[in-house]
């Protein structure tokens, strides 16, 4: 087998409209809705992290406060103490 080619993205540039979240895949996991043809966006961390915060939120249709303690519950909020 001879590999002829590739794509690699970096995750964080995968545009908003072809990353989902998909809760029967369990939580924390995405999806990318077609890997051979996606869009990128450029955006710093910060902006992804926020951007997998509204996915999960909105497909999810937890409020902010499960959310909230879903996040406390598995370590993902850092205190700065």
């Amino acid at each position: 087998m001879e590999v002829v080619a590739y794509n690699a993205y970096d995750l964080k540039y995968i545009s908003w409209k072809d990353i989902s979240y998909n809760p029967a895949l369990g939580t924390g996991q995405i999806q990318i809705r077609d890997i051979h043809y996606v869009e990128l966006e450029e955006r710093t961390t910060w902006e992804f992290c926020q951007l997998l915060d509204r996915k999960y939120l909105q497909s999810s249709r937890r409020s902010f406060e499960e959310w909230l303690a879903l996040a406390n519950k598995h370590g993902w909020i850092k205190s700065s103490d």
